[in-house]
């Protein structure tokens, strides 16, 4: 499993993290983001949108919390963006991807234990508050070269 990890120290600097992954993510990534409520999941997708689709659609990017998911572009360079924390466990999550396109990329905050076969590349973001104004940003994949995307 490749690996980056990085303290950031505003939500401007983990958002570029995600625009610098944004830019290296093939059509149907999967980006599964852990950490605690307002650690910055949100920001880090903003930074994604803000490589794959643009600063117009970047500016758009808001927790879906309420709504489940906010999908952003189109065809064929979209983003779907989930948030699965009000989801109880006994949902059947697979429902909630059935409308997703093949080559979307997927993000997934508070994602449980769910599995998306149909999509190849599967990245874990997992983002922890340190203190008050930093946060550990650690990136994992076992299918795209992580290191190498962030080699400094």
């Amino acid at each position: 499993m490749d690996r980056y990890r990085r303290v950031t120290h505003s939500s401007q600097e983990t958002a570029d993290i995600g625009a610098r992954l944004g830019k290296q993510l093939p059509p149907g990534a999967v980006l599964l983001l852990f950490g605690d409520y307002g650690v910055g999941k949100t920001e880090f997708v903003r930074g994604v949108a803000q490589a794959f689709l643009g600063e117009t659609l970047a500016q758009e990017v808001a927790s879906p919390s309420f709504s489940l998911l906010h999908v952003y572009g189109e065809q064929p360079r979209r983003i779907c963006h989930y948030d699965l924390y009000r989801i109880s466990p006994d949902v059947e999550v697979s429902l909630l991807f059935q409308d997703a396109e093949e080559e979307d990329v997927l993000c997934i905050e508070w994602p449980m234990d769910i599995v998306c076969p149909r999509f190849r590349d599967v990245i874990h973001i997992r983002i922890e508050n340190l203190t008050a104004n930093r946060r550990q940003v650690e990136i994992e994949s076992t299918s795209l070269s992580i290191s190498e995307i962030f080699r400094e």
